[in-house]
């Protein structure tokens, strides 16, 4: 008797257990006979179909079904109970049930058989996935529109391994190489980039990798038939989530961009030496007076060496002094010449390292000779141990001795002993700069948003193209130019450039 009640307490404690499990499961547990009846239903299942356990209980579990997959159900129980050939016992898969409202749902479904020696019960294991086929879609959709904006993109995308063997290509990246998507998966980016950018390439590749930070890769491509690009390639490492990464390069043709650049820059030049053609015409009454005095020096020194000579009374000293003279004078000319050419020479542009310093003395040199004309005092205020600036020094000068001659001629009304101009430098964080302040009347409140513009101009005389090239030479070189009023009533411009670091 005993051992009878220690049995039931055992089978007691048993189907509590089981009990608890299949409340605290949150998968739906359902439990039917051979003739299909659901017998047991926990709670995961009512939560899923929205039956309370009651409602189907004693019901056939094809009420759980949508209909076309109900009126075969039990066919399903019948043939494996003949055959005893499972099709989804022990196999788990995904399909559509029905809720209480009459919903259908995606839910994964596993099931099991139970043998004893008295009967057969099914038991069948359900987990709603509406959510994570939500989810599914979701990214489907989303991987649609991005490979729908990958393949409309107006720049190339491609995407490679970690040594540039590419996977993928966009069409707009098969257009601007003209080959077909097969010539270029497998090859590597290298392969279309012109021999002097591969080791750039290459380590901007290994940086990347590294981890670095990389800037945007300018090179020359080939495409169809050796035809040369420009292009810019932004190159970034995309990690997976297993661990794996690949890179995703993007691709912009500069061509036409760099093209009209350098055209850009070709008219910019030839503006530049229309203007010093231009300024050299200005001076040249003043240039010629400063060629003509060593000139008419040296036909004076001559004429009296051949007088001396003439006269048979011609010592050595005499007409060493002469002709030293006469060299002097002949020096003088040759450098006034020299400063000309160098000067208004049509070249191409070339920068380089200079101290402002000395292109000031240079410009000094070339405007005395318009400055004496005017009566104008040159005074110079130059800062020492300057940092150095990148520019080419001949288009510097150019906008300093535009900028001196304009003050010039803004001083002609003024008495000769107020034609001052002053001309300093300084440093002005991390920048040099040039001034320039006159004693004229400046430049009036209303004309000044204009004063920049091309054939602008407050003389009566003039093309007003002066002070636009200067601004324009200026900003090529990352530079400004601008205008202030200064403390003696007249005009100041200052010519402010990026040092160069040290």
């Amino acid at each position: 008797m005993l051992a009878a009640n220690t049995l039931e307490q055992k089978l007691l404690a048993l189907e509590a257990r089981y009990d608890g499990l299949l409340r605290a499961t949150v998968e739906g547990i359902i439990i039917i006979g051979t003739d299909g009846r659901i017998e047991s239903f926990n709670p995961g299942a009512e939560n899923i179909f929205g039956f309370r356990a009651a409602e189907v209980i004693g019901h056939n579990v094809n009420m759980l079904m949508p209909d076309d997959e109900a009126s075969r159900h039990d066919g399903y129980i019948g043939s494996y109970l003949r055959t005893r050939s499972p099709k989804i016992i022990g196999i788990g898969r995904e399909v559509i049930g029905r809720r209480r409202s009459g919903e259908h749902f995606p839910m994964e479904l596993a099931v099991g058989e139970i043998l004893t020696e008295q009967r057969i019960t099914f038991v069948g294991i359900v987990r709603d996935i509406t959510k994570r086929r939500e989810v599914q879609r979701m990214a489907r959709e989303r991987e649609q529109e991005l490979r729908l904006v990958i393949d409309n993109a107006p720049i190339g995308i491609f995407t490679s391994d970690l040594i540039g063997r590419i996977g993928t290509v966009n069409p707009a990246l098969i257009a601007m190489l003209g080959v077909p998507a097969a010539e270029i998966i497998g090859r590597n980016c290298t392969d279309f980039a012109v021999p002097q950018d591969h080791e750039r390439f290459a380590q901007t590749l290994q940086a990347l990798v590294r981890g670095a930070t990389v800037p945007v890769c300018e090179l020359q491509w080939r495409g169809r038939a050796g035809a040369l690009m420009n292009v810019a390639a932004h190159l970034v490492l995309v990690h997976r989530p297993e661990g794996s990464s690949f890179v995703i390069g993007l691709v912009v043709n500069q061509t036409e961009q760099v093209e009209s650049e350098e055209m850009t820059r070709q008219m910019r030049e030839q503006l530049a030496h229309v203007g010093r053609l231009t300024t050299l015409g200005e001076m040249a009454s003043a240039i010629a007076h400063e060629i003509n005095q060593p000139l008419t020096a040296i036909s004076t020194h001559a004429q009296a060496c051949r007088r001396l000579i003439a006269s048979g009374n011609a010592d050595l000293p005499t007409l060493a002094d002469a002709f030293e003279r006469i060299s002097d004078q002949a020096l003088r000319a040759g450098q006034v010449v020299k400063r000309i050419r160098n000067f208004v020479t049509k070249r191409e542009s070339s920068r380089e390292t200079v101290d402002v310093n000395d292109i000031v003395g240079q410009v000094l040199d070339l405007a005395e000779v318009d400055a004496r004309e005017a009566r104008v005092a040159l005074g110079t205020e130059l800062a020492g141990d300057l940092p150095c600036v990148f520019v080419d020094p001949v288009q510097l000068q150019q906008v300093c001795l535009n900028l001196i001659r304009n003050a010039i001629d803004a001083m002609l009304p003024l008495a000769d002993d107020q034609r001052v101009l002053e001309v300093s430098s300084r440093e002005a964080e991390g920048r040099v700069e040039l001034v320039f302040d006159d004693r004229g009347g400046g430049v009036p409140e209303h004309v000044r948003a204009e004063l920049f513009l091309p054939f602008f101009t407050t003389k009566e005389s003039g093309m007003g193209m002066g002070l636009s090239i200067s601004h324009s030479i200026v900003a090529a070189h990352g530079g400004t130019l601008r205008y202030s009023d200064n403390d003696k009533g007249g005009a100041r411009f200052i010519v402010s450039l990026p040092a160069v670091p040290e």
